[in-house]
């Protein structure tokens, strides 16, 4: 996975038809999960929503939301919300595939958009949705993580988090990761 590029991980994300899940009163929405290389190795852009954030405060996750009524589809609607929350130019972003829906728990069905974008860009953060945002190694993502408890929105769950360089990511954002991990390691 080190030395991935945009051409190997287009071939397998290609390589199986994804799973759609169309929404019982699910509300549609589209993340971008940006891909780069950064010191010889494919890394994943995050974001970190802001804490006073409605929904996902203060968690670590991809740029995304909610379908608009104007969007024509999810490759539109991912590439409208990066813009908007971290400035990416959507003509700097090489699509390469999208992963499987995900169905959330607050009631959305997700669809993930993985892009390249080039390394060294400078992000505009969009100071009421976005704190930080960080570059981790994708290849971090590709050991099973262990399970354990963590506290959000005044309740305990129990999620397979992902600890990379001091970052914990988890939720719909670690089963995104865990799931584009397992597509490019298959041969």
């Amino acid at each position: 996975m080190q030395e991935m590029g945009p051409d190997e991980v287009e071939a397998r994300l290609g390589a199986r038809a994804r799973v759609v899940r169309a929404g019982r009163g699910e509300v549609p929405a589209a993340v971008l999960v940006p891909l780069l290389r950064r010191d010889g190795a494919a890394h994943v852009m995050l974001t970190l929503r802001q804490a006073a954030m409605r929904r996902h405060g203060g968690q670590f996750a991809f740029p995304g939301g909610r379908r608009d009524e104007g969007d024509r589809d999810a490759v539109h609607t991912a590439l409208r919300e990066a813009h908007e929350e971290v400035g990416l130019d959507p003509a700097a972003v090489r699509v390469l595939g999208m992963l499987d829906d995900h169905s959330t728990s607050t009631g959305f069905v997700v669809t993930p958009v993985v892009g390249w974008i080039p390394s060294g860009l400078r992000y505009r953060l969009s100071e009421d949705e976005v704190a930080q945002v960080v570059e981790l190694p994708l290849a971090a993502f590709s050991a099973l993580p262990r399970a354990r408890t963590v506290a959000a929105q005044g309740h305990r769950r129990i999620v397979l988090p992902f600890e990379v360089q001091g970052h914990l990511v988890w939720g719909a954002t670690a089963a995104m990761l865990r799931e584009l991990a397992a597509r490019l390691a298959a041969r």
